[in-house]
Parts: C-alpha cells; sequence; structure tokens
C-alpha cells in the first residue's frame, strides 16, 4: 500500500512522509507534477492513494495530477491539499474518493485522513 505524496515545499513534503511512514504506511514522494505524471504513468509501486498540493511551479498542477491519477489509477483515493478551498472542483465533490485537506495542516491531520481513506496499515512488529 503506497501513497504517492506530491508536495513543491521540501520541508513540508519530507514531514508528511515521515509522518505517514511511521503510521505504517508506503510513501513514494513527487516534487513538482510533472515527477508525479511520471511515476503515475509508469509505477514503479502499486498506489493506493495520492495527496497532492494544488498549487505547484510547472506545467502540471494538482488538478493535472489528479486527473492522471484517475486515469491510471480510477480506485484510488485523491487528495488535493490547498490553503484556497475555493480550488477544490465541484464536480470532485459529486465525485466518491475525492477529499480536501485545508492548508495548513497538520501531520496527523493527514495520517487521520489517509486511515479513514484505506484500511489500516499493519505495524511491524520491533
Amino acid at each position: 500500500m503506497c501513497i504517492l505524496l506530491v508536495e513543491d515545499e521540501a520541508m513540508i513534503r519530507e514531514i508528511m512522509a515521515e509522518s505517514l511512514q511511521d503510521a505504517g504506511f508506503e510513501v513514494m514522494q513527487a516534487e513538482d507534477g510533472e515527477r508525479a505524471a511520471d511515476l503515475i504513468r509508469h509505477p514503479p509501486l502499486v498506489f493506493s492513494a495520492l495527496v497532492t498540493d494544488f498549487h505547484m511551479p510547472g506545467t502540471i498542477d494538482g488538478a493535472g495530477v489528479a486527473e492522471c491519477m484517475r486515469r491510471c489509477w480510477p480506485t484510488a483515493p485523491v487528495v488535493i491539499a490547498s490553503g484556497r478551498p475555493e480550488v477544490f472542483r465541484p464536480h470532485w465533490q459529486s465525485q466518491h474518493g475525492y477529499g480536501l485537506l485545508r492548508k495548513p495542516y497538520l501531520p496527523h491531520q493527514l495520517v487521520e485522513m489517509m486511515r479513514r481513506l484505506l484500511p489500516l496499515p499493519p505495524r511491524a512488529t520491533p
């Protein structure tokens, strides 16, 4: 079970990835929409969910990443992270498997959302 985490701010991406990993999720990271789209189209792993920032530099924003994910992985939940909730498109609200994570958010809020959207991953025993 691997979550694709797309965030152009390196520190935020690292903190969120670490929090998800500590909760038992596998995480693959992308720093922009172009890299995310490439990973989605040519996945090294099966993606169970996408968490993507909406506003990113480059030619592919969070909406483009979300659309790419839905084409390639139609059943995977898609979470859009943005400080501007108006970017959450009305057609996303009517479709199953889309969610909005309002920035700024705390790591535990992301983990809680992923636990609601995905089956709880098994915890490793020390």
